[in-house]
């Protein structure tokens, strides 16, 4: 009897054992997920955002304000972005249609709203009027794009490590595209 009850105590350290390192993997998971995410947003919102100069290969608290500990101080690295693809936008997916009041009477007009106003070729506080007799299917100066972003986050001296990647879609000069993208 007395084996039995040693042999279930033994069981019950083991399984508490395991379930502990899966609690802690579980959480480590989590905290590198929102470190990756964190730093992903950070990179995505910076003013230096296009295809060559961000990288974030560095030594970086799993969040801004974060005690830096060895039990949170994340490896994150961000590595430039990879367009994947692009295509030129056409004119005439930036129009708009708008009601006016002109002699009393309600007309409807097509516009250029001012942030597409660039993809025309104009200031963006301008705002164009279009002609809806115009036939409007060239291209436009602008193109949308298609970013993979990805974060890399690792915890030093355990060996773990969790990745995020992240698409991103954003309009962006056609030129810029073309050299970024092929």
């Amino acid at each position: 009897m007395l084996i039995l009850i040693t042999l279930l105590a033994v069981s019950a350290i083991r399984l508490a054992n395991t379930n502990l390192l899966v609690v802690g993997n579980e959480q480590f998971q989590k905290e590198a997920e929102d470190a990756a995410n964190y730093h992903l947003d950070v990179a995505l919102n910076s003013n230096e955002f296009t295809a060559r100069n961000v990288s974030r290969d560095v030594q970086l608290p799993a969040f801004d304000g974060a005690a830096v500990t060895p039990e949170t101080s994340y490896r994150v690295t961000v590595p430039p972005p990879t367009c994947k693809r692009y295509r030129y936008i056409k004119q005439g997916e930036l129009i708009a249609k708008r009601t006016v009041i002109i002699d009393g009477e309600e007309k409807e007009e097509q516009y250029v709203p001012p942030d597409n106003v660039a993809c025309f070729g104009g200031k963006p506080t301008d705002i164009l009027i279009i002609d809806p007799t115009t036939n409007i299917s060239g291209n436009s100066l602008c193109a949308t794009s298609l970013w993979e972003m990805t974060a890399n986050v690792d915890l030093p001296g355990t060996g773990a490590k969790a990745q995020v990647i992240q698409g991103v879609e954003m309009r962006i000069d056609y030129a810029e595209a073309k050299d970024a993208c092929e």
